[in-house]
């Protein structure tokens, strides 16, 4: 009966979803490729979405994921900051992309990893040979690159404080 109220708030309450001792487990390797395949399987697990439905259409948004990994994240001992591209104006143009950016202390030195994702993944055709598939759009997660990148959070906290002026 406890298990089941346990997973009943975790079920309502996306943090919950990540795992703590995986995330100290990949920082104490002091490897940013931990870190990275950490954060891979973390973004996997989330990939799917919330779906936002109008009268007019439905579309899905990622918004919601973001900040729940982001607020989790800063909660986190070793991350001095995280933030994601939020307040920078994109084109709507599908499938989108936005970046993830965390600044943690790797064996005392703090570096900063921005993960770039997309939004969305085309289908595919593939016609020559005896079995063709045809896959359908999907409308989740793809981590598509890892790079080591400067000042990217203290950036994004300058475009947000410039919007809210």
């Amino acid at each position: 009966m406890r298990w089941l109220l346990i997973l009943a708030f975790c079920a309502a309450n996306a943090l919950c979803a990540q795992d703590a001792d995986a995330f100290a487990r990949a920082r104490d390797r002091k490897s940013p490729r931990a870190l990275d395949s950490w954060m891979k399987r973390e973004l996997h697990e989330h990939r799917k979405g919330k779906q936002i439905t109008s009268p007019g259409s439905s579309y899905t948004s990622h918004s919601a994921t973001y900040d729940t990994l982001v607020a989790w994240l800063r909660q986190q001992p070793g991350v001095v900051d995280a933030e994601w591209d939020r307040c920078i104006g994109k084109l709507d143009l599908w499938p989108g992309h936005s970046t993830i950016g965390v600044q943690v202390r790797l064996g005392g030195v703090v570096r900063e990893r921005c993960y770039t994702l997309q939004e969305g993944r085309p289908g595919t055709l593939k016609l020559p040979g005896w079995r063709p598939k045809v896959r359908k759009t999907r409308e989740e997660l793809k981590l598509v690159g890892v790079r080591q990148c400067a000042g990217f959070v203290v950036e994004q906290r300058g475009y947000c404080a410039g919007l809210s002026r």
